[in-house]
């Protein structure tokens, strides 16, 4: 296969995955760093590349295939976990996966791509196939969830957590306890709280509210830090400080 070819068929694609087609290619080697040279060809990082020849001249590369090329093993999250579910509210620049492999977060075309280190509990994860047609690894909605109400500032912040996730028709609520179950009991509020609000659409039990109250300690816990708080964002019942008035954050999530 000669390189103009090769370029022209694979939009993303690693330095393995090139001397595997052109195995001890000095030659080809060369012209490949003559097409980056020339901006035919973009290096993102050491031994990932995006092809700008042929159809991919003008395309804009689909982060999500410039992950799965930088990581094997990439499962998508928070952010993007959001996005491909199609309910994440922001408009984001930022590409998020977990990875086992030591990869330095990087940026390519205006778009950041952050590794996060796979948990020691492997998360919950489903296989996504988009208009694209194109599958991806991604994490489930109940596990995005815990996920994102866990560390809110990998996930936008609050207000951008709750506008999200008030967009999922669904949730297995016994699944969601399961994951939940390990968790920090500060966690455990703010999910308790997200239900609650939730617990028409997404028919959660008054009985299992009262479960997952009766789970917590005496607290306090807060939704987002400890400053800046007062009476008024005091929620009895999940021991929990809000950072905004709790019918404002509650309309984030009803909307």
């Amino acid at each position: 296969m000669a390189i103009q070819e090769y370029l022209s068929t694979h939009e993303v694609f690693t330095a393995d995955e090139f001397r595997r087609d052109f195995p001890g290619s000095v030659t080809d080697r060369n012209l490949l760093t003559r097409a980056i040279r020339a901006g035919k060809v973009d290096r993102l990082k050491r031994g990932l590349y995006v092809s700008k020849t042929g159809p991919f001249s003008r395309n804009l590369v689909n982060p999500l295939d410039v992950a799965v090329k930088a990581s094997d093993d990439a499962v998508f999250c928070y952010l993007s976990a959001l996005q491909i579910h199609g309910v994440l509210h922001n408009v984001v620049f930022r590409t998020q996966f977990y990875s086992a492999h030591k990869v330095v977060a990087f940026e390519y075309a205006g778009q950041e791509f952050q590794v996060i280190r796979s948990p020691s509990v492997t998360p919950l994860q489903q296989g996504v196939l988009l208009q694209s047609g194109r599958r991806y690894q991604v994490t489930t909605r109940e596990q995005t969830l815990v996920d994102c109400l866990g560390r809110l500032e990998l996930a936008g912040g609050p207000e951008n957590v709750l506008r999200s996730v008030g967009g999922f028709r669904h949730i297995d609520i016994d699944t969601l306890l399961g994951i939940a179950s390990s968790r920090s009991s500060s966690l455990r509020a703010r999910l308790g709280w997200v239900l609650e609000q939730r617990a028409e659409p997404w028919q959660v039990q008054d009985a299992v509210l009262g479960k997952l109250a009766e789970s917590l300690g005496s607290g306090p816990y807060y939704f987002v830090s400890s400053h800046t708080v007062g009476d008024a964002r005091w929620v009895k019942r999940w021991r929990l400080y809000l950072p905004n008035a709790e019918q404002e954050m509650a309309g984030w999530l009803n909307q």
